[in-house]
């Protein structure tokens, strides 16, 4: 397959995840320009996410129905918009609702990528691209924070946004030239309300299929709550210095990197069970290792950055695998999986922010906690239901076909 299709895929995937991680760096700031508290900035990112979450439902089916170019072109746009918005907030509450409607724009991007990759490769080849698309993505929120907080020092906060309205223009420009339609047979009965009821609840009730779903809820939601919890960790209680924390997450996110690559190298060596269960092994080590050192007293930015290492590692095994099993295993349309698969993890990353906000205390306990919970959680319900038994027993048919067992 031409390298230019992941690529344009990989830009679309970054300039969305730069729409949080820029500004993470200023969100301790934000209190005193909006004149608030760190729970309604955090709110920021937790009604992002579920905006982001909910308008996978129907962007899934709708790339089903008129293909996934034109849905992916029209999110796109309705981001710029939406990022101008952002630049030009004069109150927290214009604010979040500019973030929300960035949210129900940039996940057309989620949809169409999972769906197009898997519409072009086979298992083998399926995780090599996830994990090559992983180590890509990776780079966005490494060195996202770090640009976005010498951004802030030098130019101020709303420059993060007009950066990234430019960089959404670019990419758009781009996907319009180069990225060909996929959908090979377009799906005319794709929206109509029974058969999204009947899709989704044909999803909902197959185990597997939900287990590698729920498993990377869990996980996203650790790596979300991190995004919300540390940038007030590490700068209000650490005092680290605004420019400098993007190198610490940054760490993390090549960590994430790292274990994308591996999962890469081992990709038809390797079975995907087998390396999503080490990743899950990783997770859970990093959100034990971090409440241990906190109940130590020992949470130092170097420490904490070490223990969330072995998370990233474990994360980016698990994003190479379990989406690629979960198509494997599903009885639905590749829209409604793609839909699925990305709805239910992003609104796992908004509840989790939910309780960071709920339970911020300028302590490191909430987020420790949290890691630990989502993470040892992800790992006894793999072990629990074991969804590697239904083995792949879907059959595939590229261009948006249903799967069926």
């Amino acid at each position: 397959m031409p390298l230019f299709i992941p690529t344009l895929l990989i830009l679309a995937s970054a300039v969305s995840i730069l729409a949080t991680d820029l500004y993470t760096p200023s969100m301790p700031h934000l209190q005193d320009v909006f004149d608030t508290d760190a729970g309604w900035v955090q709110l920021t990112i937790t009604l992002n996410l579920a905006a982001y979450a909910l308008a996978q439902l129907i962007y899934g089916p709708l790339s089903d129905r008129i293909g996934r170019r034109p849905v992916l072109l029209g999110g796109m746009v309705g981001f710029a918009a939406a990022s101008i918005g952002c630049a030009l907030a004069g109150s927290i509450e214009t604010f979040i609702l500019a973030r929300v409607l960035q949210g129900l724009t940039a996940c057309a991007e989620a949809v169409v990528a999972y769906a197009v990759i898997r519409e072009l490769y086979d298992q083998a080849g399926a995780v090599r691209v996830y994990a090559a698309y992983g180590m890509a993505v990776a780079l966005a929120p490494a060195v996202g924070p770090v640009i976005g907080g010498y951004m802030h020092v030098w130019l101020g906060w709303r420059s993060n946004f007009i950066l990234l309205t430019g960089l959404i223009i670019l990419v758009t420009l781009l996907i319009w030239r180069y990225l060909p339609e996929t959908l090979q047979k377009p799906d005319r009965g794709a929206l109509l309300p029974r058969r999204l009821l009947r899709g989704y609840a044909t999803l909902l009730g197959d185990s597997p299929f939900m287990t590698y779903t729920l498993i990377m809820a869990l996980v996203l939601g650790g790596l979300f709550a991190m995004l919300a919890a540390f940038p007030f960790l590490f700068i209000e209680r650490m005092a680290v210095p605004t420019e400098q924390y993007g190198y610490y997450y940054g760490a993390i996110v090549l960590a994430f990197f790292l274990g994308s690559l591996a999962a890469n190298q081992a990709a038809g060596r390797i079975g995907s069970d087998p390396l999503l269960a080490i990743g899950l092994a990783l997770c859970a080590l990093g959100g034990g290792s971090f409440s241990l050192l906190v109940a130590a007293g020992q949470e130092t930015p170097l420490a904490v950055t070490v223990t969330q290492c072995f998370f990233g590692l474990g994360l980016g095994l698990v994003f190479a695998t379990a989406p690629v099993r979960a198509f494997d295993v599903c009885r639905a349309g590749h829209g409604y999986a793609a839909a699925m698969l990305g709805a239910l993890p992003m609104a796992g990353g908004g509840l989790a922010t939910f309780c960071i906000a709920l339970l911020h205390d300028d302590s490191a306990w909430p987020i420790a906690l949290l890691l630990t919970v989502t993470t040892l959680s992800a790992a006894a319900l793999y072990l629990t239901v074991q969804p590697w038994r239904a083995g792949s027993g879907s059959s595939f048919t590229p261009g948006g076909g249903s799967l069926r067992r």
